[in-house]
């Protein structure tokens, strides 16, 4: 509501008076108090009550009693109207009940008619009281106002953070918006696939809800610059609207009479409009109208950006996921059609078009090779192919690697081959998506999306997705010709192989008969030769000087060295042949061990070494071949002593759970750890100025692990130069042969602890 602003120098005012005497004798007094002011006069209730609705006053003066009304009754008709302006009673002497009840009733003061002089003082102090009234109610009017629209926003943004839901947040918002400024429509627009506003959202107190929703507006596209520049729009009279006739016309079929459109536009990014109408009168859009329209479309517009970066995150976590359900299955199979048909079917499933299809071209043709279907009632173009002169449409896309879209092909599809729009007619295509298929630069074909039921645009974020499918397929398919190439090479390589492997047995064979054989006839005379140097070194024939006892030992020594030799050789190449056959049987270990270290004390001795043995208490028996675990203990024994100088060589035996352990350790040179990675290596032996003062072949510690390895057990090796060695030798514990073969005393014994 408008008002007359009290500092206005002039004043109009009413006045009425029975009588036009005293009416002059007001406008006397006034203008002789020098007050600028105009004024009206009546003195029947028809004129006042017109003059009251019609006219803006500052101030009414008015009698108490008139022919056919009284103040009263003008009181009233003020407080219809909802005028707040100051009524002063001008009146003889009446009761002091009379003057409190007209006080009461909406008279702001009383002058009593014999002291006129005191109205200019009366009236001016009632104008400032007046004007103090009118602001505060104002103010008041204000904040009542401002706590609703806050509240409006609050509940707003309360649902809002309540719920990531875009629709639930705009439906909310224009049913309050409807509610809270009384409006006749209240609608939210966003931009259709062209761009273009579209009606999505309308209160559920529009009258025509249903018919409007899906609608574009002429409104918003007439005003679309200005909006999408982050400008309101409001007309609060359509037919004072500067607007083309068309425009208007339109606006006055939908009953438009005024109307207000706030744009939703966050961080320059525009979404569409809020558009409030009022098609039962003119509507007299205020500032804090503006304002609370203002506010709520910023927060729609950031519910929206925060939608759709939700949306889009959702949509990036759905694509991911079909890449890596598409990576899985070309990971789980190297079958190409295999692998093609899931690609066609997730491809199909996600993008939800009624067809997908791979195409390739070979031999200057193009052919579909695999398809996917929404339903049995969309028509197949599985086998569909056509010479590639005849089909005009491929050569526009695939000369490039950027995709093909085509959202209405009823349009586009003029000037093609005949075979391109035979497969058109065929697939009742209406709308395709389709990217071409790359194998290392070199053309495959193209997968393609088909829309049979309506037009359909893809988002570049679809065809991106689609792009990506293509290159994820191109490795498919490029993985699979390579496992089909390997194959082959495979299949190749293995028949060579098996080839090299029967001369390799055959070869294998003719070196093990021939060192057996040479093994025999060598053993042979040497056996001779050590049987003729011992009858000569103990003088059955006559006495020997010093010289020839020297000679002889050195044949006796030099022929045991040939023939230890010949026994390694010809283990070795019993084990390679496999020919080497076990006895294992339950052994005890101090027999074992005893046997061994009888036979290196004499050489311990000679070398001034220490030899110790400690056999852990439970370490009572192992299972093994006797004769190669006593030939495994001597060789390491053997080696221990010949690399020891000082100090001491021990034989340690201890056991676990599930194995028995022999620890040859001594003091001697050690093993650089460069070398102890090939010293288990046959005729492997340490660096040549280590080979020449520790004689030896290199076969033993090879022959030893061999040994070992066939008990199921191995030999380790932990050294380091200048402080020794530990070779430890180890068996699986086998307790049923044990039980079985030990005297039943000794295993009662070890189950008892004994």
């Amino acid at each position: 509501m408008l008002y007359h602003s009290s500092h206005l120098s002039t004043m109009h005012l009413l006045i009425v008076q029975p009588e036009m005497s005293d009416i002059q004798l007001i406008v006397d007094v006034l203008r002789n108090a020098q007050k600028d002011f105009t004024y009206d006069f009546a003195n029947n209730p028809e004129t006042c009550r017109i003059l009251l609705a019609t006219v803006q006053y500052d101030a009414v003066l008015s009698a108490y009693q008139m022919s056919n009304f009284t103040g009263l009754d003008i009181c009233k008709w003020q407080e219809e109207l909802n005028q707040v302006i100051p009524m002063i009673l001008i009146a003889g002497s009446i009761g002091e009940s009379t003057v409190a009840h007209c006080i009461k009733s909406g008279f702001s003061d009383y002058i009593n008619r014999q002291q006129i002089e005191k109205l200019p003082e009366v009236l001016q102090r009632s104008l400032v009281e007046f004007a103090l009234r009118r602001q505060d109610k104002i103010a008041l009017e204000h904040m009542r106002y401002s706590a609703k629209r806050e509240a409006i926003i609050n509940q707003i943004v309360y649902e809002m953070r309540g719920t990531l839901v875009l629709e639930e947040v705009l439906q909310t918002t224009v049913d309050l918006l409807h509610q809270a400024l009384n409006v006749s429509r209240c609608l939210v627009f966003l931009l259709d696939p062209q761009h273009k506003p579209q009606v999505r959202y309308a209160s559920h107190a529009t009258p025509d809800r249903e018919q409007v929703i899906g609608k574009h507006c002429y409104l918003l596209e007439y005003y679309h610059t200005t909006l999408s520049r982050g400008n309101p729009v409001f007309v609060s009279n359509i037919d004072q609207a500067d607007l083309p006739p068309n425009i208007l016309s339109k606006a006055n079929e939908d009953g438009i009479r005024g109307f207000l459109i706030a744009p939703l536009l966050n961080q320059e990014v525009y979404w569409g409009n809020i558009c409030l109408h009022q098609c039962d009168r003119h509507r007299e859009w205020t500032g804090d109208d503006l304002i609370l329209m203002s506010t709520i479309s910023n927060q729609c517009a950031i519910a929206i950006q925060q939608a759709k970066l939700f949306e889009k995150i959702q949509q990036q976590a759905q694509q991911e996921q079909l890449l890596n359900e598409i990576i899985r299955e070309i990971n789980s199979q190297l079958d190409p059609n295999y692998i093609l048909s899931q690609i066609v079917r997730q491809t199909g499933e996600y993008f939800q078009g009624n067809r997908v299809v791979i195409f390739s071209m070979k031999n200057q043709r193009v052919q579909v090779v695999h398809e996917w279907r929404s339903s049995e009632n969309v028509s197949s173009l599985l086998g569909f192919h056509a010479p590639l002169s005849e089909w005009k449409e491929p050569l526009g896309y695939f000369a490039s690697q950027s995709g093909y879209f085509l959202a209405d092909l009823n349009q586009e599809r003029v000037g093609y081959g005949s075979s391109w729009e035979q497969q058109l007619d065929r697939g009742n295509i209406v709308s395709l998506l389709r990217v071409p298929i790359y194998i290392r630069e070199e053309f495959f074909g193209a997968i393609s999306i088909h829309s049979t039921t309506k037009n359909r645009f893809f988002e570049p974020d679809e065809i991106h997705l689609l792009e990506r499918i293509a290159d994820q397929t191109a490795i498919a398919l490029y993985n699979a010709q390579s496992y089909e190439r390997l194959e082959q090479l495979v299949k190749k390589r293995t028949l060579e192989l098996e080839q090299e492997k029967i001369l390799s047995e055959a070869a294998n064979r003719t070196k093990t008969e021939f060192l057996n054989n040479m093994s025999h006839e060598l053993r042979t005379p040497l056996t001779g030769i050590l049987g003729f140097s011992n009858v000569l070194i103990q003088e059955f024939f006559g006495p020997l000087n010093e010289k020839q006892k020297q000679y002889i030992s050195s044949i006796t020594e030099c022929g045991e060295q040939l023939l230890n030799l010949i026994n390694d050789l010809l283990d070795i190449s019993k084990l390679e042949a496999k020919e080497e056959n076990l006895h294992p049987q339950a052994l005890l270990v101090e027999e074992i061990c005893g046997a061994c270290l009888s036979l290196i004390q004499e050489r311990v001795k000679n070398e001034g070494l220490e030899l110790r043995k400690e056999i852990a208490p439970d370490a009572r028996f192992c299972v093994g071949d006797s004769r190669r675990i006593k030939q495994i203990l001597f060789n390491l024994l053997s080696n221990a002593i010949k690399f020891t100088h000082a100090g001491s060589v021990t034989l340690k035996v201890w056991q676990n759970e599930d194995k028995i352990c022999f620890s040859v350790i001594d003091t001697g040179i050690g093993i650089p750890e460069a070398e102890q990675a090939l010293i288990f290596e046959p005729f492997h032996q340490l660096d040549q100025g280590l080979s020449r003062k520790y004689e030896g072949t290199g076969l033993g510690l090879a022959l030893s692990q061999k040994l070992a390895q066939m008990h199921g057990g191995d030999i380790t090796l932990e050294s380091e130069v200048g402080r020794g060695s530990c070779f430890t030798f180890w068996l699986p514990l086998n307790h049923d042969l044990m039980q079985t073969e030990c005297p039943i005393k000794a295993w009662e014994n070890i189950k008892s602890g004994g």
